[in-house]
């Protein structure tokens, strides 16, 4: 759909950045953001003494073996 408004400035620099870092149009970063904005908030749950962020359906799995490697390349 096609449409036009006006947005305050601030809130048009935050899109385009978004855009821009993610190489996507005006639009379509606009229209993932609302998205963003209307999904559920996400809920944590405590298994054990830990409290995790529940996975989207369909994410991928993450070893410990590539948490330890993306922590080490942050040293």
């Amino acid at each position: 759909m096609r449409t036009t408004f006006t947005l305050d400035d601030d809130a048009a620099a935050l899109a385009q950045n978004y855009a821009k870092a993610r190489s996507l149009r005006l639009g379509k970063a606009v229209s993932e953001l609302i998205r963003r904005a209307s999904a559920p908030p996400m809920t944590l749950k405590k298994k054990g003494e830990v409290w995790v962020i529940p996975a989207t359906p369909g994410a991928p799995k993450v070893s410990a073996q590539k948490v330890k490697d993306i922590i080490d390349a942050l040293d």
